[in-house]
């Protein structure tokens, strides 16, 4: 044979080894998590749903819990906000009602955001993986208003969706 028919020859399996390889991860994707320092390969994920949660807290008790899918979490947050200050205001005998705006904490609080990512694929019927935790400690000094609260909750779930859609997010 020719050399020029060797390398022919070479060109066109190493092309037909590479078309096979593509043929391979569309049909069985790899996708894959880390989860406690476990690698996991999913495979083809058919469902993925990403569920978040708001917890504020003061010298170690809850004052509020909001748990909704990412998408949802800071409408979720604000209502249930808006309720608290609205049952403030009813507990108010006389003088001026607190609005959303001027609310604020006088105690030294924690606020607690997460987001768990929960998959169903083709390895593994329903899998959690934790996708980002970020705990923000204010004092009293700081009067932190509702509205900031809210204005944090929208900059972690923007940040976090976009860290999801970027690494994490199987589904096209």
């Amino acid at each position: 044979m020719k050399k020029s028919n060797v390398i022919a020859i070479g060109v066109l399996v190493l092309a037909g080894l590479i078309s096979t390889r593509n043929l391979y991860t569309t049909l069985y994707p790899q996708h894959v998590i880390n989860i406690n320092g476990n690698t996991l390969n999913l495979g083809q994920v058919y469902s993925q749903n990403l569920l978040s949660t708001v917890t504020i807290t003061a010298d170690g008790a809850t004052l509020l819990t909001v748990t909704s899918p990412l998408t949802t979490i800071v409408k979720q947050l604000t209502m249930e906000l808006k309720h608290d200050v609205n049952k403030g205001n009813r507990e108010l005998v006389n003088g001026e009602k607190v609005q959303l705006a001027t609310a604020y904490f006088n105690t030294n609080i924690a606020i607690r955001l997460s987001t768990v990512v929960t998959y169903n694929s083709r390895h593994y019927k329903a899998i959690s993986m934790p996708l980002e935790a970020v705990t923000v400690n204010y004092t009293a000094k700081d009067e932190l208003h509702f509205n900031d609260i809210i204005e944090l909750a929208q900059r972690y779930q923007n940040k976090t969706q976009q860290t999801f859609n970027n690494n994490y997010n199987f589904i096209d």
